[in-house]
């Protein structure tokens, strides 16, 4: 999830679903809440350090832990501090243990979920509302939404979750487009222009043609990772589209499947070119997560859809190996040259991971007290840039991170997780590329620190394309009403989806190999109509047309 602020954009902004509801209460005991007398209340907006207190929430981050510097800060400025329960052994087994917690009443009193998962203890009852509790003990909460507070009300008037607002002006320099192209590839060809997917080809036929193997392997002109970064979201970044996970939405707010759209009938057909001239990854259908870092890092891959995510970790090892030269490229790369992009689109709040206060917490009021401290200027400070003289350092009245800070924090992968910077409080950052009261940048992912950062080979290739880093790649932000995957999923998707899931995992491998290529999609199509294709848009239609109607009055344009 892209952003720069300069222009003022076509596109509709942005709501962010609401994770709401309501219930009959359901008095659970509390386990978790400890050292604590009575609610503490303040009247000033700062958080009260008074009583000390201890909550359960649950976290996926196997590394989270609260015994880390920055968390016992958070601890000092607001007297409250977390247990972990891990959640570990992917999302099938959390969503089964979500089931469980949900159906015995035992689950922690601070939930941290997608927004699939919390509808489901919406709906039993299990949440407390916020607004309340905001207003009396969340105000740089509310000020810092400001036009977009209302975003976080369900239909029914009650906050259910809470998660973090953008408040970026600009571009993040760490923004990236998806498509990678090492840079060797690029420079043997004289760093030409790439803008579409046939000058793709062309580069890479050229190079294959002339080397077939990289260090004594096979060279391999075209990879990806997993079904979703071969089929689905390659065909929507060269479509321009923003990610909207398996849909597009046209002009008229209608969904649609991109599953069965033009431009997955377009990306298939480059995928069937490259496995039919023999420059398609052998073992891209087999390709996930876990198996095609590895890979990667070998060198030997020219291109791939790689989002910054993934990409990043193995193309460390490329370069701690050396082979500066086998880093990538990141460019948006489109289908002709008559596509808009409309790719590099921001959300003003970022619902995923939200936090809900679950009914089994007896001093919801400290929750709320602990969030609001994060969203001050000097919560933001502490849980992005960290302790200072520590994690960075003053200079000519900004903050910094000197070489020597740096250097340390690279030489330990695990750093941020020791010193806290990882932890799940971070998700309230106002993002890269926001500002502060100060005028000072809220996250150290500044141009500047993205241009230390780069190798010579690096900025040698960003040089002949007369750019500074890879975001300036990147067309115009464009704010989006949200992303669909973001809000809740209507009541009955679950199984219309599965069903689709299913043929399209089993059918794509087939399109690719194709030998009658037009025939085999025509065929495609049919059996994903046929199996709740229209029903399935509409439901996300009058979904995703209350999102639009909920934004434009929580702004005020309707």
């Amino acid at each position: 999830m892209k952003k720069k602020l300069g222009l003022f954009i076509s596109v509709l902004l942005v709501v962010l679903l609401i994770v709401g509801c309501s219930k009959s209460e359901k008095e659970v005991d509390q386990k978790g809440t400890t050292d604590t007398k009575t609610p503490v209340s303040t009247t000033d907006g700062k958080p009260s350090t008074s009583e000390a207190i201890t909550f359960k929430i649950n976290t996926t981050d196997p590394k989270a832990s609260w015994d880390t510097p920055i968390s016992k800060k958070l601890t000092e400025k607001t007297g409250v501090s977390f247990e972990y329960i891990p959640i570990i052994g992917g999302t099938d087994f959390a969503q089964q243990k979500y089931d469980l917690w949900l159906a015995s009443g035992d689950y922690p009193e601070v939930l941290s979920l997608q927004p699939r998962f919390l509808g489901k203890y919406r709906d039993a009852g299990a949440l407390m509302p916020l607004e309340d509790l905001i207003e009396q003990y969340g105000p740089n909460i509310k000020k810092k939404f400001g036009k977009f507070y209302n975003l976080l009300k369900d239909t029914d008037g009650h906050i259910y979750s809470l998660y973090n607002v953008q408040t970026a002006t600009e571009t993040p320099a760490n923004t990236q487009a998806n498509f990678a192209i090492q840079y060797e590839v690029l420079k043997e060809a004289g760093y030409p222009e790439i803008k579409t997917l046939d000058q793709l080809y062309d580069v890479l036929f050229e190079y294959y043609k002339k080397h077939p193997t990289i260090d004594g392997q096979p060279t391999i002109p075209f990879s990806g990772i997993g079904s979703n970064f071969v089929y689905n979201n390659p065909s929507l970044s060269a479509g321009g589209q923003p990610d909207h996970g398996n849909f597009i939405i046209d002009s008229q707010n209608q969904v649609h499947l991109n599953l069965v759209s033009d431009n997955s009938k377009k990306y298939y057909q480059f995928l069937n070119k490259l496995y039919a001239e023999h420059l398609l990854d052998k073992e891209i259908f087999t390709l996930t997560y876990d198996t095609a870092p590895s890979k990667i890092a070998q060198g030997r891959i020219l291109a791939g859809y790689y989002p910054e995510w993934f990409l990043s970790a193995p193309e460390s090892s490329i370069k701690s190996s050396g082979k500066l030269n086998r880093q990538y490229a990141k460019l948006p790369i489109l289908f002709d040259a008559n596509v808009e992009d409309h790719s590099n689109a921001f959300t003003p709040t970022w619902s995923n991971n939200n936090w809900a206060i679950s009914k089994n917490n007896k001093h919801p009021e400290r929750v709320i007290q602990f969030i609001d401290y994060l969203f001050t200027d000097e919560g933001q400070k502490l849980i992005s840039w960290g302790i200072e003289g520590v994690d960075y350092e003053i200079k000519a009245g900004k903050r910094f991170r000197s070489d020597e800070i740096i250097q340390k924090m690279t030489a330990d992968p695990d750093y941020n997780w020791k010193q806290g910077l990882g932890n799940n409080y971070n998700r309230f950052s106002f993002g890269n590329g926001a500002k502060l009261d100060d005028g000072d940048y809220a996250t150290p992912l500044t141009k500047e620190y993205m241009i230390r950062g780069y190798d010579d080979v690096t900025k040698e290739v960003l040089a002949a394309y007369k750019k500074d880093t890879w975001a300036d790649f990147l067309p115009p932000l464009e704010y989006v009403p949200s992303f669909l995957w973001q809000i809740p999923e209507p009541e009955g998707a679950a199984a219309l989806s599965k069903r689709i899931q299913q043929i399209w995992d089993r059918e794509s491998p087939k399109l690719v190999m194709s030998k009658n290529f037009d025939s085999d999609w025509e065929n495609y199509k049919k059996l994903i109509e046929s199996s709740g294709q229209s029903e399935l848009e509409a439901m996300y239609t009058k979904s995703w047309k209350v999102v639009v109607d909920e934004y434009n009055k929580a702004i005020g344009q309707k």
